[in-house]
């Protein structure tokens, strides 16, 4: 996307003040962009620009480095660390929330990532480390540990104190109550704190109704329940129950957006380190497995349209269909997995609908294909008939029937195809987004290829024979 004029004049003023090494008027130009507009800024400058950037914001001010930092696109952090070294690299990190700055060091080759974190401060280290302990994707990944937790005996005078001079910590409206062994207890909002008697105890006013998640549940799962409970932040807890952290809602944006990329790049048989890394290698090689599948299964379409060679010696017309009746069938169940995948990873598809969601899908597809096949009849019987390629009226319209049940059961065929295989994929574990699309397509083109050609050799060519 083109920059807008207000956009030009700040990447003109950045590039002159940095080539006149102006580092005070250069300061005071970035305290002007909002964080989240400079990623469009960064990727016009060259290489050698972002590094004489963030050096300079390394050295005279790493908390503005930092918050400039963490919102390049995934991939463009780790690689920026990487030219900047590891001691500049620390500075900026310290800077940088414990999960934000996790998730750069674990992009980050391991020797690098353990010399960064040898030159960062003891203390956010420490906090670093402890969240690098946890599987990636996961909810003890993405938390923030620095969370305020309060005792269940305390007051409400008391629990306002301890707010003012904690200061600057990860709130979110909400304040977690534990009790002497740290366990989670309860929860309570900053408005109903604020409501009650400054004598009332906080086991006295707080909710027991508490939806948390574990340090190893999924991401995904963690922004599924935070949306489906409308939460500004989601507690997390570990195996005995302990409050370990929190997850907040723009993290949960985070992960939404992720997830929904990742799945969309998967469906189009590649992944987003095509759009880190535009190498065309890699790229080719990232395509080729899906690209290899439809070849393979196309190929076995080849076979079965060969193997019926002398149906089509007679009936030499019905090749100007069979294209139709392949493309509707794949582009059918490709619209079934689609719905279904994304179904499963919004929870709108849920274990014990599955034979309901089944029936839907194939539903959807008998109307359609009925639909589509009228249609397809009354145009392939006009197409025979004009072009002189069936010998009487008679044979033109049974064959254009033939043709319209063909492409109705292709795809009817077809979307049981697209909607179990997610179903099933999702049942024994696996991630549906990766290997159902490929598997569809093949599969609807054999199939549907073999339906097509075993119609028109049952019904059809004792006729013209």
């Amino acid at each position: 996307m083109p920059l807008d004029r207000r956009q030009a004049v700040f990447l003109e003023s950045l590039r002159r003040f940095l080539r006149r090494s102006a580092l005070v008027n250069l300061r005071k130009l970035l305290t002007k962009v909002r964080p989240q507009d400079f990623p469009p800024l960064y990727e016009e400058l060259t290489e050698r620009e972002q590094l004489q950037l963030f050096q300079f914001l390394a050295d005279k001010d790493p908390e503005l480095g930092a918050s400039l930092l963490v919102e390049l696109p995934q991939g463009q952090g780790p690689a920026l660390l990487r030219r900047l070294g590891p001691d500049r690299a620390a500075r900026l990190l310290e800077q940088c929330a414990d999960d934000d700055a996790a998730d750069l060091l674990a992009d980050l080759e391991e020797e690098f990532s353990a010399e960064i974190l040898e030159r960062m401060k003891p203390e956010e280290k420490a906090a670093v480390e402890q969240l690098l302990i946890y599987e990636e994707e996961t909810a003890g990944r993405i938390m923030t540990p620095d969370v305020l937790a309060l005792p269940e005996t305390m007051t409400v005078e008391e629990a306002i104190r301890t707010i003012q001079e904690r200061g600057r910590v990860e709130m979110s409206f909400y304040l977690y109550v534990v009790d002497q062994r740290h366990h989670l207890v309860g929860v309570l909002s900053l408005r109903e704190l604020l409501l009650h008697p400054p004598t009332v105890r906080l086991h006295e006013i707080m909710n027991t109704d508490l939806v948390t998640v574990r340090t190893d549940t999924d991401q995904e799962e963690v922004a599924r329940v935070a949306a489906k409970y409308d939460l500004l932040a989601i507690p997390v807890v570990d195996e005995q129950g302990r409050l370990a952290g929190v997850v907040t809602i723009d993290d949960v944006i985070d992960v939404l957006r992720e997830e929904a990329t990742e799945d969309f790049y998967r469906l189009a048989g590649t992944s987003e380190e095509e759009r880190i890394e535009p190498s065309v290698i890699k790229s080719a090689r990232i395509r080729s497995p899906w690209l290899l599948a439809v070849f393979i299964g196309d190929l076995l379409a080849g076979v079965v349209i060969g193997s019926f060679r002398g149906t089509l010696e007679h009936m030499v017309g019905l090749a100007a269909f069979v294209p139709i009746v392949l493309a509707m069938g794949g582009t059918t169940g490709n619209q079934s997995a689609i719905v279904i995948i994304r179904g499963l990873a919004t929870g709108r598809v849920r274990e014990g609908e599955y034979v309901r969601t089944l029936l839907r899908e194939l539903g959807t597809a008998g109307l359609l294909g009925f639909l589509y096949g009228v249609l397809l009849f009354g145009a392939s019987v006009g197409m025979l008939w004009w072009r002189g390629l069936a010998p009487d009226p008679r044979t033109a319209v049974l064959t254009g029937a033939t043709i319209g049940v063909a492409l109705a059961l292709s795809m009817m065929f077809a979307t049981v195809m697209g909607a179990s295989m997610p179903l099933l994929l999702h049942r024994l574990g696996f991630d549906p987004a990766v290997s159902t699309t490929p598997f569809v397509t093949t599969s609807t083109d054999a199939v549907g290829s073999l339906i097509f050609f075993l119609l028109a050799t049952w019904v059809l060519l004792p006729m013209v024979r």
